[in-house]
C-alpha cells in the first residue's frame, strides 16, 4: 500500500472509506439513483452521486503516520466486511445553508465494519475519537440530492422502493485510504474470521431472549407517548417490542417524522435494530443492544418537537455507563409540545432532585412549519440509581421569573416591553423577575414569545407560556402566530396568555405541573425509594405512562389517593442500575424504607441509607452542614465514601463490605443524635 499518512505537501485531509457500489451494482445503488427524475434533482448541490462517490466512511483525519499504520495492522486480522442496507431515508441537509436541500440515501448495519473501527480508535484518546469517528452510525451512503420543492415526492419515492432495498448484502474484502494528494490505495482485509479486537467501551447489558414483548399502539392516550416510554424501557431493559396500531386513532395513523425520529434515537442509543421504521408505519419492532456512552444524532426534517426527542432517550443515556452528546434538530418552541424552557427550567431541575445531571443548549430555535432549530444535550453518567423524589407539598409561590424572547432586537421598544410583562405577572409570586433575551432562530424567521415558571418554598416548579408569534414585518397571512398592537401590546398579551394558565394550575394546590408528572412516571419507576406527586389530576399522559410502566418494569408499584379534589400519586421504584458488565436491565434490591437494614446492591459496592421523610430538605442549612461535616469525618475514620444526598434524604455509603458494615454500625448513633430516637431503625 502507498501513501505515509499524515498531512503532506498535497494539502488535502487523508482519510478512509469503504466502495459499497460494485461493478455488478450487487445493492442496486445505481440503478435506484437513475430511478430519480432529473427534475428532482438539486444539481448545484451535490447532484447525483456517480459509482466510484457511492462510499461510506470508515475513519476522517488521518493526519499522522500511525493512523495508516495502525489501520494496516488491524486489516491483517480482519476479515471482509458483511454490509447490510438497514434503511432508505431522505432527510434534509442541513450543512446546506444557501437552499433547502434533502439527500435520497442509504443507513448501512455492519458489525464487522463497527468492530474495525472502534479498535483503531481505542487506540486513541477518549477525547480525540470523535474527531476520526464522528458518527455512531454504522455508515450511510449518500445517492441524489433533491431540491425543497421535490420533498414529497422525494420521501413518497422512498417509501415506494424501501422495502425492495433493505436487506440487501454485500461483502466487502478491501477498504480504501485516500492520502494527501487525493490518491487512492487499497488496503486488503485480510483476516480468516478473528477479526479485531473487541470494543474496549464496554456495552453494557444484552438482548433478552425470546418474542418481543406486544405493546398496543391505540390504548389510553394512542399516540407518540406510547412510543416513547416503551422505547425508553425497552433500552433500559434489553427487552424486544413490538408496538402495533400505532396511533390508529388519530386522523393521520402510523408514525409521523418525530415520532420515527424519537425511536430510531432509542434504537441508537441501544446500538439496537428496527424494523418497518418509515413514516407511516403502523406497527414497528425495536430490539435493542447494549447501552454505551457516544454521539448521538437525530433530525425529523420537520418541526418536529425536540423535547419529546428528548423525553424518549434522556434516561437510557444517563445510564448509558459514561458521558454522553445527543445533537437534535427539529423544533424547540411548538404547538401541543413542551417548549423548550420547560426542559431546561422545569424538567432538569427536578431530574437534578433525583440526582440526575445533564445540560441543555440550544444555538438556533426552530418554529413551525420548517423547524430547523438545534439542541445539544450532554448527559453525565449516574454512580447508581435515582433517587426518589418527593412532591407532595407545594409550599407557597416564591418567585415568578419571565423569560422574554426575540429572534431580533426590539430597539426602543424593550424596557417598554419589560415593563409590562412585569406588570402582569405580579400577582403570581411576591418576587418577580423579567429578563429579555435576542435568540437565533432558524431561517431567518422574525418571532418573540414567553416563557414564566413560578418556584415555590418546597420547591415545586410550574410553567406557563405563549406561543411563538410573528413580529411585525415577519410571516404572511393571518392567524392565531399573527400578533397585532404594538410590540409592549404584544407582548403583554403573551404574557396574559402565559400566566393564566399558572394562576390555575396554583388555585388547584398541587405540587406537580400538569405537563411534569407524565415525565416523571419513567424515572420515578426506576428510581430508589418511594417518589409522591401530588397532582391535580392525572392526565391521559400520565396514565398511559403508568399503563407502560407496569407493563414492562418488573416489581413497579403506584398507589392513587385522593386528597380532597387533589390525588397523591405513591411510585415504589426499582433501584434500577446497570453496573458494568451485567446483564440488561438488571434491578438491585429497592431501597429500604428504614435505615440500616439496606443490604448492598448487587454486583455494586455501595448502600443506601434512606433518611426520615424531609430530614434532610426540611432541616435548618446549619444543621445539614454540621451532619454533612460529621459525615465526611465519619467517612475518613472508616475509609469508605459517604455522600449525602439531601435532594433524595438518604445517603450512598461506598467501599469494601467491611469499610461498609464499620460506617453503619457508627452511623446509628449519629442519625439517632440528628434526627431523633428511632431514625435508625
Amino acid at each position: 500500500v502507498g501513501g505515509k499518512g499524515g498531512k503532506g505537501g498535497g494539502g488535502k485531509v487523508p482519510w478512509s472509506f469503504c466502495h459499497v457500489c460494485d461493478d455488478p451494482d450487487s445493492l442496486g445503488l445505481m440503478a435506484l439513483s437513475q430511478k430519480v427524475p432529473d427534475t428532482w434533482v438539486d444539481w448545484r448541490h451535490g447532484g447525483r452521486r456517480q459509482r466510484d462517490r457511492m462510499h461510506s466512511t470508515v475513519l476522517l483525519n488521518m493526519t499522522e503516520a500511525r493512523h495508516l499504520e495502525r489501520l494496516k495492522r488491524l486489516a491483517e486480522s480482519t476479515a471482509p466486511l458483511q454490509i447490510e442496507v438497514r434503511e432508505l431515508f431522505c432527510q434534509r441537509v442541513d450543512r446546506i445553508k444557501d437552499a433547502e436541500v434533502y439527500c435520497i440515501g442509504i443507513g448501512l448495519a455492519s458489525e464487522s465494519l463497527r468492530a474495525l473501527k472502534d479498535a483503531w480508535t481505542s487506540e486513541e484518546q477518549a477525547e480525540r475519537r470523535q474527531t476520526h469517528v464522528p458518527y455512531d452510525s454504522e455508515g450511510h451512503v449518500s445517492l441524489v440530492y433533491v431540491r425543497g420543492e421535490c420533498r414529497q415526492q422525494a420521501e413518497s419515492f422512498v417509501e415506494q422502493h424501501r422495502s425492495g432495498m433493505q436487506g440487501g448484502r454485500l461483502t466487502l474484502d478491501h477498504v480504501t485510504y485516500q492520502d494527501e494528494f487525493g490518491k487512492d490505495h487499497r488496503i486488503a482485509l485480510t483476516g480468516r474470521g478473528d477479526g479485531p479486537p473487541p470494543r474496549k467501551v464496554a456495552r453494557r447489558g444484552s438482548t433478552k431472549a425470546g418474542p418481543p414483548k406486544e405493546i398496543d399502539g391505540s390504548v389510553l392516550e394512542g399516540g407518540g407517548q406510547i412510543l416513547r416510554m416503551s422505547s425508553s424501557y425497552s433500552v433500559l431493559f434489553g427487552q424486544p417490542i413490538h408496538i402495533a396500531k400505532i396511533r390508529a386513532g388519530r386522523s393521520k395513523p402510523g408514525l409521523a417524522a418525530q415520532h420515527l425520529e424519537s425511536l430510531r434515537l432509542a434504537r441508537d442509543v441501544s446500538a439496537g435494530s428496527m424494523t418497518n421504521d418509515w413514516i407511516g408505519s403502523c406497527d414497528v419492532t425495536l430490539t435493542p443492544g447494549g447501552l454505551s456512552p457516544g454521539t448521538f444524532w437525530a433530525d425529523p426534517g420537520t418541526a418536529g418537537a425536540i423535547t419529546l426527542m428528548v423525553q424518549a432517550s434522556l434516561v437510557p443515556l444517563l445510564f448509558a455507563g459514561g458521558d454522553c452528546k445527543c445533537e437534535l434538530k427539529g423544533g424547540t418552541d411548538v404547538s401541543w409540545s413542551p417548549p423548550l424552557d420547560f426542559l431546561r427550567h422545569v424538567l432538569r431541575p427536578t431530574l437534578a432532585r433525583m440526582g440526575a445531571s445533564f445540560d441543555v443548549d440550544c444555538p438556533l430555535r426552530g418554529f413551525f412549519p420548517a423547524g430547523g432549530g438545534h439542541v445539544q444535550v450532554q448527559t453525565r453518567a449516574l454512580e447508581g440509581p435515582l433517587s426518589a423524589v418527593d412532591l407532595g407539598d407545594r409550599g407557597a409561590p416564591k418567585i415568578a421569573k419571565g423569560r422574554m424572547y426575540s429572534t431580533k432586537p426590539l430597539g426602543n421598544d424593550e424596557q417598554a416591553v419589560v415593563q409590562v410583562v412585569r406588570g402582569a405577572l405580579a400577582d403570581l409570586a411576591p418576587e418577580v423577575i423579567v429578563e429579555f433575551s435576542v435568540v437565533p432562530g432558524a431561517n431567518n424567521v422574525g418571532k418573540y414569545w414567553l416563557d414564566v415558571v413560578v418556584e415555590t418554598s418546597t420547591g415545586a416548579l410550574f410553567h406557563g407560556g405563549a406561543e411563538a408569534k410573528d413580529l411585525p414585518g415577519f410571516g404572511k397571512g393571518w392567524g392565531k402566530n399573527k400578533g397585532s398592537g404594538t410590540l409592549p401590546e404584544r407582548f403583554q398579551a403573551a404574557a396574559a396568555e402565559a400566566a393564566e394558565p399558572l394562576r390555575k394550575q396554583l388555585a388547584t394546590g398541587a405540587a406537580v405541573d400538569c405537563h411534569l408528572a407524565d415525565q416523571l412516571i419513567l424515572p420515578a419507576s426506576l428510581a430508589a425509594g418511594t417518589s409522591r406527586l401530588l397532582v391535580a389530576e392525572l392526565s391521559m399522559h400520565a396514565r398511559t405512562a403508568i399503563h407502560i410502566a407496569e407493563l414492562m418494569v418488573p416489581g413497579v408499584k403506584f398507589r392513587e389517593e385522593k386528597r380532597g379534589d387533589l390525588s397523591l400519586l405513591e411510585i415504589d421504584g426499582v433501584a434500577y442500575f446497570l453496573p458494568e458488565g451485567d446483564d440488561a436491565g438488571s434491578v438491585v434490591t429497592a431501597v429500604a424504607p428504614t435505615a440500616l437494614a439496606m443490604p448492598a446492591l448487587d454486583g455494586y459496592d455501595e448502600d443506601i441509607v434512606s433518611l426520615p421523610a424531609g430530614a434532610l430538605t426540611k432541616a435548618a442549612p446549619e444543621l445539614r452542614e454540621e451532619f454533612e461535616n460529621d459525615m465526611a469525618a465519619l467517612a475518613e475514620g472508616v475509609g469508605a465514601k459517604i455522600v449525602v444526598n439531601v435532594p433524595g434524604n438518604h445517603l450512598v455509603i461506598s467501599g469494601k463490605p467491611r469499610e461498609r458494615k464499620e460506617v453503619k454500625a457508627q452511623l446509628k448513633d449519629v442519625l439517632d443524635f440528628y434526627f431523633g430516637s428511632g431514625a435508625s431503625k
